[in-house]
């Protein structure tokens, strides 16, 4: 049986809460951009935001005009959100995605923007997000393209994974394999609760004034990075300066530019 991810629990995404709404925000709202581009809900539109995380699409879309319900598991993640609300139109609440705080048939579009591919039973999730939209409303998934296609991130977790050996003596753990990382896998999920189903491709580029400065912003806000270590304790020091190394070699010694590579996924209510 697959054990759930580490991250389908609230913890690690309050751990990074603050950091992310800092660091990450503005690069992800290139792809929220894309979304809302994507479903383009009629004017006035209500739609719901499924792990909203501090409110990264949210904010653009009540910014847009739409009505927003913004929904996360992760207390500290809707703390970060809060504030930015102000006079804009929407409502935020603690909730599982995997059980839908709503009335069917409630929005005129649907989002979880990097969110539904960590829930521990993603069909589940998959079916609430259409329960909840009206018919031939548009709902719209994002996912991660393989990481090890982009080469800082291979160098990154290749140290990690050696450093790791290295620091306890234990041997490296399998690799655990991402949910939602092909356009096939995308699909398959979405077409059993969504009717015609496209998987769009989208890049952006997170730039950083140097490879030092790109792995500590990652050990601020990159969740599975923040709980190894937290983890490792002192023993992670010489992780620490294993990655410094990769990534320099990777990246050189000026600023540094690291793709970001996602799946968009887009399906229609029936």
């Amino acid at each position: 049986m697959t054990q759930p991810s580490p991250l389908a629990v609230p913890m690690p995404w309050d751990l990074v809460s603050s950091a992310y709404a800092e660091e990450v925000v503005p690069m992800f709202e290139a792809f929220s951009r894309e979304a809302l581009r994507l479903a383009a809900p009629t004017a006035g539109a209500r739609i719901v935001d499924v792990a909203c995380g501090p409110g990264t699409l949210s904010v653009l879309a009540a910014q847009a005009g739409y009505r927003v319900d913004a929904i996360d598991f992760s207390p500290q993640m809707l703390a970060k959100l809060m504030p930015r609300i102000g006079s804009l139109p929407i409502t935020a609440q603690v909730a599982d995605g995997q059980a839908l705080p709503f009335a069917d048939a409630t929005f005129d579009a649907g989002f979880s923007m990097f969110g539904l591919m960590f829930f521990p039973d993603r069909a589940k999730g998959f079916a609430e997000l259409r329960r909840v939209l009206r018919p031939g409303a548009k709902a719209v998934v994002s996912s991660w393209l393989p990481m090890d296609g982009v080469p800082a991130f291979a160098a990154m977790f290749g140290a990690i994974r050696e450093a790791m050996h290295k620091a306890t003596g234990a041997p490296p753990p399998p690799d655990r394999e991402m949910p939602l990382t092909t356009a096939s896998a995308c699909r398959t999920e979405m077409s059993a609760s969504f009717a015609n189903v496209e998987v769009h491709e989208f890049t952006t580029t997170q730039t950083a004034p140097s490879a030092d400065a790109l792995w500590e912003s990652l050990t601020r806000t990159m969740a599975p990075v923040v709980l190894m270590k937290k983890s490792l304790g002192d023993n992670f020091a010489p992780v620490d300066a294993a990655v410094r190394a990769a990534m320099r070699n990777v990246l050189g010694t000026g600023p540094a530019d690291m793709q970001l590579r996602a799946l968009v996924s887009v399906g229609t209510a029936g």
